[in-house]
């Protein structure tokens, strides 16, 4: 059986796209409206009822202390959706040179509002919901001091945004300088893994539902996203960018350690590691034999 052919989300090639620009960064701000209405209007909470689970009560989300009507723990899960917005809308205006489509667009921007809306529901759901048994601080530095897992999440997801812009913004600042055309990237963020923008991407992700549903929707979430990185996101890219490149896209390879996150083994690279173990025992074995 012929092997199955990777599926890259996005293209590759440059192009302006207007359209599908200006589709994905509204859909992108929309989503700020969407994830707050959840809450303010009991949304997920009327959500998680007809799905026949028990959600929490309507005085642990909403407060009338504040300007976004949200209890502390629920402004921080606004915000988090928020800042993944910012974050997008920010790298396709400032960024982005890929041509985009308004499918994909669309599907890209639906992606992200669909797992920022089950990390609503799971911040409802009485089963999984990370909030405050009682009424906290409004001051975020005793709410943190109260509630430590969440403000780990919380730390986790500023880790994990921060180091995915960063390294971008680095890598774009790096192409603009016409002395580096038809240079793949590799100083900066990006010395420490190969792709660590998908590696900030997981843990921001991971932080997020840390924050929302707690250690086992934390390491769902996190295992969903490793998965599809190494085994579809990671070797579709690597391809692109060995072909591109050539020689200097393997150089980069040998001498940067990680693909993904520093400090974790991709599996492509353990199997790697293990066919060359297997070379060398058979070789040995084979000069045994001789």
């Amino acid at each position: 059986m012929p092997p199955k052919t990777l599926h890259d989300n996005v293209s590759r090639r440059k192009n302006a796209s207007p359209v599908g620009r200006a589709v994905f960064v509204g859909l992108r701000a929309l989503d700020v409206w969407w994830q707050h209405n959840l809450l303010t209007r009991g949304w997920a909470m009327q959500t998680i009822e007809k799905l026949g689970g028990q959600s929490i009560s309507r005085s642990q989300i909403l407060t009338s202390t504040n300007v976004t009507g949200l209890q502390p723990y629920y402004s921080l899960v606004s915000l988090l959706s928020l800042g993944s917005s910012i974050k997008q809308i920010a790298t396709m205006i400032i960024i982005s040179e890929q041509e985009t489509p308004v499918s994909s667009a669309i599907t890209v921007a639906a992606f992200n509002t669909i797992f920022n809306s089950i990390n609503i529901l799971l911040s409802v759901w009485a089963v999984t919901s990370q909030a405050p048994s009682s009424l906290s601080s409004s001051h975020f530095p005793n709410f943190f001091y109260a509630n430590p897992l969440i403000a780990f999440g919380a730390g986790t997801y500023l880790i994990g945004i921060l180091t995915e812009t960063v390294s971008e913004f680095q890598r774009t600042e790096c192409k603009k300088n016409p002395a580096n055309k038809g240079k793949p990237y590799s100083d900066g963020l990006f010395s420490f893994a190969t792709h660590i923008n998908y590696g900030g991407y997981t843990i921001w992700r991971t932080g997020y539902a840390l924050v929302t549903g707690g250690l086992p929707m934390a390491a769902l979430q996190f295992s969903i996203f490793f998965y599809d990185f190494v085994t579809r996101g990671i070797p579709v890219l690597d391809d692109y960018l060995a072909n591109r490149y050539g020689d200097a896209y393997k150089e980069i390879k040998s001498r940067v350690k990680y693909r993904l996150i520093p400090g974790v083994y991709c599996p492509h690279m353990l199997k790697e590691k293990l066919a060359t173990v297997a070379r060398v025992i058979l070789g040995s074995q084979g000069g045994i034999r001789g």
